[in-house]
């Protein structure tokens, strides 16, 4: 006869009839616990799991990306390595976490003897499996993180020697405006091989209250950028194959958005000219511009617009930028930032695309909320000044 000491009770319990299936239920409990645990099952699924990521892992790092996807800037090299640490890594993971997925499904599924609280397997809570699944992820998603921070950063910071140009999206087309071109074009953007790029991405509707959100993704040059109303962000690569490109809208702005599409097109030297010299008639526009300057009203535009980075004293009177009172007129400083002769038209341009440098950055018309005959109406002003 056996014997049990409830806790709360000092007398002794006899075991009735009952007692010995509740026990032998108990053990049978216990036992079936011990048997799904890490066994042979686990083991041998783990490394099943080991050797199909190896594969995978193993063809990750040969696929050839550039033949899938040309490498047509030089940020797309550098880009494809971070894709590779990443997929190299996060296959292993993936493998792991459906296969063990699949495998617990089967082998811990219910048993037609089984109650429905009965515990499958004793690993809960098992310190060096929750150990190992925390600090390998934890590692790889540092290190991604670190690569990311290094590399990433580069492709927003304006080179001295590179081309200013701006890319806007409207609903639903791009608009690119080239430095000495006198209108935009739309849809086909052209660029030499070889040569740095700054591109200003925006975004701009006529009525604010309905613009949206768009994108800009030349996916063979691994860039992309959200074009945002009102904010101006520069994206410098250097194109780097030739060919034509789709230029493709990744931000959802509406209905028009499956249809927006442009054209990249990256082309010699002698092309790219050759296609600039047909479009350009920069001059003439800014000549009718500026011939309408008011003075009255570039002043009051600087007080709003420039005291923020300029004052109208001598160059060295600095804030942010240089005094302009004598931009004209300083045989100490002829030429502008940009390295051009201190002349009308190429202060409007300067005003017009904005320009980075050794002094620090200054927004194009766009960004500052200028309009042609504002930018008139600015050099007309600038060219009174006399300090």
């Amino acid at each position: 006869m056996w014997v049990r000491f409830p806790p709360s009770a000092g007398h002794v319990h006899q075991a009735g009839p009952k007692d010995g299936p509740t026990v032998d239920r108990e053990q049978a409990v216990r036992d079936k616990h011990r048997r799904f645990t890490l066994d042979r099952g686990f083991w041998t699924t783990a490394v099943l799991l080991g050797i199909i990521s190896a594969v995978l892992m193993a063809g990750a790092a040969v696929m050839p990306l550039d033949r899938v996807l040309p490498e047509a800037s030089d940020s797309a090299q550098s880009i494809d390595y971070l894709f590779r640490f990443m997929t190299f890594f996060s296959i292993p993971i993936m493998v792991y976490v459906y296969g063990f997925i699949l495998y617990f499904i089967f082998r811990y599924r219910r048993r037609p003897d089984q109650r429905i609280d009965d515990i499958g397997s004793g690993v809960h809570d098992h310190r060096a499996l929750e150990l190992w699944w925390t600090i390998v992820p934890a590692v790889l998603m540092l290190a991604l993180g670190i690569f990311s921070y290094l590399e990433i950063p580069k492709y927003y910071q304006a080179k001295a020697d590179a081309v200013t140009l701006e890319a806007i999206g409207h609903k639903w087309f791009y608009e690119f405006r080239y430095p000495g071109l006198k209108n935009s074009v739309y849809n086909s953007l052209h660029l030499p091989v070889g040569v740095p790029v700054t591109m200003d991405v925006t975004s701009s509707e006529t009525n604010e209250q309905d613009a949206v959100i768009h994108s800009f993704w030349v996916p063979e040059f691994r860039v992309k950028q959200d074009m945002v109303p009102g904010l101006v962000v520069p994206l410098t690569f250097t194109p780097i194959r030739m060919g034509t490109y789709p230029l493709v809208c990744t931000e959802f702005c509406g209905v028009g958005h499956s249809a927006m599409r442009a054209s990249v097109v990256i082309e010699s030297r002698a092309d790219f000219d050759a296609w600039y010299r047909k479009t350009a008639t920069a001059a003439g526009q800014q000549a009718v511009v500026l011939a309408k300057g008011d003075v009255a009203g570039g002043q009051e535009l600087f007080s709003q617009k420039c005291t923020v980075c300029h004052n109208a004293g001598p160059f060295e009177q600095r804030k942010v930028g240089p005094g302009l009172g004598n931009l004209f007129h300083d045989p100490q400083h002829p030429k502008l930032v940009d390295g051009k002769p201190a002349t009308a038209g190429d202060v409007a341009e300067i005003l017009e695309h904005g320009y980075r440098g050794d002094m620090g950055a200054m927004p194009n018309m766009q960004a500052n909320g200028l309009t042609d005959q504002d930018v008139a109406n600015l050099v007309a002003y600038l060219q009174t000044l006399r300090k």
